[in-house]
Parts: structure tokens; sequence; C-alpha cells
């Protein structure tokens, strides 16, 4: 056997990401804002031109605001504000609203996954990383400071990139979860999937929300917007998927059409067709001594909620923040923290896809009855907002590990809407010269903010320990203006107001109450004014060094 050209080192970088899409860019993108060097490789040339995963739910827009990306999303998208539910006689079952969301994105976007790459790729490119194309990682050998990484070229050269750390985006086949020898487990459903992103003519229903249609053979029948005239169509079929080709997607759909009574609705060319039987693998470690996994890499979600890409992304954010502090302080703890603060959120939405299934197309008649009788509840609107939660991913969060595994001296709870581990609300302040202040752009998925609620008192609360003040943005958040603020105004960079007076009593937060939030949106700590134990003992848990706790790593 003939020896492959070998090339040099490289220079050392902090984060090697192997795999360049949706996932590892956004990763990227965060790393760059973090003011991480990286790399991002990918052994394919290029991308597909296949719209795949294209549902984008309001907590991922959240993070794209924090990118600054998201009204690129939105100018491209299509935002389904709500989902309607019919039987399969097209009689209304009741309506999900994600106008009614408590937040600033009241809809599921929907967008085709080569044009999400698209948007990530020029966002990258406009922060000087490209994406090195054509390099597939073979190895990786851990130096004690690091890892160095064998990737070989396209045209058959070897070279070498030495990395400080390396996360593994590169999807259900991953070379780095292989290497780290991580145990991949799950299993595949038997309902062979059925998909068609297909042009379709005299839908009479509005084109741009979201209709399910639940049938009495056991299956569903779902049409989701695309561009305004091409539509995605998704059902079950109980034949093995190697027997379905794509005239019997045709057919099959068409026949879908007739049962729901919209025989008159025309179908076009497709732009895709596929089937698949869908699957949930989960791997048993998400980080192994410095080499890290995210999205596909780490877990592969059933689509029957549409939030396997979504999951990836916030993995990305989750991690991309604690990467730059560990960079910064050289600490390891806030890096074992990704494991335990993901895998359980991979857990969690197993199980809510598999009650979708059951609700859906479960085999059990009388159990999927009972639960499609639960799409009755939505119009309770207790149930409903628990729904919201769900389908919007509002309701991930890490209450019971991670950085908030450890009791917190100092901390109290502010109330249900505010607990610790969760995610920071929707929030409406303007600063003193009457800007909207934007706090998903101040956190940029790389700074911490310190909301010290100040109440209407006009002095302002005493500054933040020393320990951590480099890592944080501290604002002083003041009622609406009162009478005695007439003549005496608090001013400043960092002074906010509530002007309506609601928000903090929608929050439920006690005055004189220090709110501390995580680049990713999450609520790191809840304590008094001017009692900063809470707040020591976070910054001692994310820069402290202990070493990581998994005798799996093999590195």
């Amino acid at each position: 056997m003939s020896e492959r050209p070998t090339g040099t080192a490289e220079q050392p970088v902090d984060v090697l990401i192997v795999g360049a899409g949706p996932v590892g860019l956004t990763l990227a993108i965060a790393l760059a804002d973090n003011g991480v060097r990286s790399r991002i490789i990918d052994k394919l040339d290029g991308w597909s031109e296949l719209s795949k995963a294209m549902t984008l739910t309001p907590r991922t827009l959240e993070c794209f605001r924090m990118l600054g990306l998201a009204d690129r999303f939105l100018a491209d998208g299509i935002l389904s504000r709500r989902i309607h539910h019919y039987t399969e006689r097209r009689n209304p079952i009741a309506v999900t609203d994600l106008a009614k969301l408590d937040g600033e994105f009241h809809g599921v976007l929907h967008l085709s996954q080569s044009r999400t790459i698209g948007v990530l790729a020029a966002a990258l490119a406009e922060r000087g990383i490209e994406v090195e194309r054509g390099r597939e990682l073979t190895e990786i050998e851990s130096t004690g400071s690091g890892h160095r990484s064998t990737v070989t070229t396209a045209d058959g050269a070897v070279n070498t990139i030495a990395a400080r750390y390396v996360v593994g985006a590169d999807g259900s086949r991953s070379r780095v979860r292989e290497l780290i020898g991580t145990a991949f487990d799950g299993a595949e459903q038997s309902e062979t999937f059925i998909m068609a992103d297909i042009e379709m003519a005299g839908f009479p229903y509005h084109p741009e929300d979201r209709h399910a249609f639940y049938l009495d053979e056991g299956t569903f029948f779902t049409i989701l917007p695309i561009d305004g005239r091409y539509f995605r169509l998704i059902s079950t079929c109980r034949i093995a998927s190697a027997e379905v080709d794509e005239e019997f997607i045709l057919r099959r759909f068409d026949a879908l059409l007739r049962t729901v009574g919209l025989a008159h609705v025309k179908l076009g060319d497709p732009f895709w067709l596929t089937r698949f039987n869908p699957r949930q693998y989960l791997a048993e470690q998400l980080h192994a001594n410095g080499v890290f996994l995210v999205g596909d890499a780490a877990h592969i979600q059933s689509p029957i909620g549409a939030q396997g890409l979504n999951t990836g992304i916030q993995d990305s954010m989750n991690l991309a923040w604690k990467l730059g502090v560990a960079l910064r302080h050289g600490g390891t703890g806030v890096l074992n923290s990704y494991h335990e603060e993901r895998h359980p959120v991979a857990q969690r939405l197993f199980e809510y896809n598999n009650v979708l299934s059951e609700r859906i197309f479960g085999r059990n008649r009388l159990k999927r009855q009972f639960l499609r009788y639960q799409n009755y509840l939505l119009r309770l609107p207790s149930f409903h907002a628990e729904e919201l939660a769900k389908v919007s991913q509002y309701r991930v969060g890490y209450p019971a590990g991670g950085l908030f595994a450890r009791p917190t001296p100092g901390a109290h709870p502010a109330g249900p809407r505010l607990r610790v581990g969760d995610r920071m609300p929707h929030c409406v302040f303007e600063t003193a010269d009457g800007t909207p202040f934007q706090l998903l752009i101040e956190l940029g998925a790389c700074r911490h903010l310190l909301l010290v609620f100040a109440g209407e008192d006009l002095d302002a609360p005493e500054t933040v320990a020393a320990r951590g003040q480099s890592e944080v943005t501290r604002y002083v958040v003041y009622d609406r203006p009162s009478p005695r603020q007439r003549y005496r105004r608090p001013e400043g960079a960092d002074v906010l107001f509530d002007r309506s007076g609601r928000s903090r009593e929608q929050l439920e937060v006690p005055p004189h109450t220090s709110v501390l939030i995580r680049p990713d949106g999450y609520i790191a700590a809840l304590f008094r004014n001017g009692d900063h134990r809470a707040l020591e003992t976070y910054w001692d848990l994310i820069t402290s060094t202990t070493p990581t706790q998994h005798p799996e790593d093999r590195l």
C-alpha cells in the first residue's frame, strides 16, 4: 500500500469542530462571539439543498436572537402561529395557538434546512471563519494539554490539527463518538414515515398555519407550509420502508387528501420525497476528557415532535459559553456540567416523543384513543399553556443538575415564575433615555447579566462582589417612575425602567432581589440585594478545576 502524502501540523486553536451542519455552525458562531479561536471541518464538499429538518422553535429563535441572526431567519421563513387539529372527517378538535406565547416569537418558523445552513455559514464568514470542506477526521490523540486530530483531505493528504478541545457535530454516524468509545443505545420504530415537499393547489385552509388530521385507521396526516407554494406532507404507513417507493408516496398522499375530504386539492411536482423508520438513540456520555458531542452525534430524535434539530442547536448554545469560561479561567467544573445538563434534556424529549407517537399512531387502539382525547383538552387554558411550553421548548431547563445541583447559601426563591435553572421569561424594560432594552441581544450568548431590582428606591443598590465582575454586565431595574422620582430620577448607562409597572409583577420578583442570567438565557442565581453568597457559590462552580467524574473517559 502506497503512503499518502502527509501535511504538516497547523497552528493550534482552542476548539476543533467536526461537522458543519446547523449545529456545528451555530457552535462556531457562538464560540467566535465568546472570543474562542475555533476551526470547523466537514468531510463533504458542500451541503445538501434538501429541506430536511425545517421547523425552528421559539426557543431556537431566541438563541438566534442572541447571535444577532433572528431577523435573517424570520425574513426567509414562514412563521406558523397556529397548529390546527382535526378528526378524519375534518371536524375541528382544538388549536394550539402559539400567538399566546409569552415571548418575542409567537410561532414556529418553517425554513428549509439548506437555507438555515446558508444563513449560518454567511454569519460565520462575517466573523472571519470559513468551513474547511473535504476534510475528514480519522483519529484523535490526547496530548495532555489538549488533542491532536488527524485529518485526511480530499486529495489524500494527511494533516494534524492541535486543539485544546474537540466537538463532534458530525451526525448520527459520528466518527468522534466512535473514537471516544461511548455507547450509543436506542431503538428504531416499526412505523414507516413518508414525507413529500410538494407543490399543492387549492388548499382551503390558512396556508401559513400547520394542520394535523388524526385518522381513524391509526395514523395521522400533517400539512405544513414551506414557502407559500410548496408544502410538506407527512404521514406513516405500516409497510417496510424498503418496499416504499416514490410512486407509492404520491399515491398515498393523494388518497389521504381524499380521505379527509380534500379531493379537490391538486398535487403538483415534488421537490423531495423520502421515507424512513424513525430512530431514537442517545450517547451514554456527551463529554469525555475534553471531547464533546452535540446534535445528532449525541442524540437522534424522532421527528414526531420536530425538536431534534432544535435540541442540537441548544446543545451548542449551552456548550459555547462554557468553553469560553473554561478557556478564560482554566477551570473544568463548568465543562462537566454540559453532560449533566443536556443528557437529561435528551432523555425527557425521548419520553415526550414516545407519548406523541402513542397518541398519533400507537398500535394499542384504546391507549391511542385515550391519548388523542388530550387534544380536546387544548381548549382548557391550563392544558393549553402546558402544551405551548413543550412545543416552544420554553419548558427546557436544568432545575436539578449541572451548575444547579448544589444548594446555594443566600439564595431565595422568587416565586413560581422565576426559578433557578429555568429559562428567563421574556420581559420588557427601557433604558434611561427611553430605548427598549433587548435582553437577549445583551446576553449575546457570551455575557452574564445581573438584573438588580431596586423597586422605587432612588439609591442604587451596592455593586456586585468583585469576583466574577468581569464576566457580568449589571443593570439596576427600577419600577415605573413615581412622584418620588420627579426631581431625582435615576440615570446612567446601567439603569433600566419597568415603565409599564407590570414586568416585575408578572415575573413575581420581590423588590430588592438580584437575578443572575447565564449567557444562554437561563437563571443562574437569585438572591437578595447585598447578599452575594449565592453568587460566590456560582462562580466557584464555573471556575473550579474539579476533574471530570466520568470513568468512561478513554482518550
